[in-house]
């Protein structure tokens, strides 16, 4: 016989383990994203971005309203 006209067959347990392998993988991928979501959220690392954007923003402002001499 042929072995390219054989049928594989597929037990029902053996895809039930592989969708709860990825239904498993995709809940944990998705824990994850959310749990670094949340840590982002909590970062003081856009607060301080901002803050630096004001000082710049005000320096600027600063410097265009009173040009340093360039003579000193």
């Amino acid at each position: 016989m042929n072995s390219q006209y054989i049928r594989h067959e597929v037990r029902g347990c053996e895809t039930s383990n592989l969708r709860n392998f990825w239904e498993k993988a995709i809940e944990q991928q998705t824990q994850y994203l959310q749990n670094e979501k949340e840590r982002q959220r909590r970062s003081a690392l856009t607060k301080l971005r901002n803050e630096w954007m004001e000082r710049l923003e005000k320096r600027i402002k600063m410097l265009r309203t009173h040009p340093e001499d360039p003579s000193s």
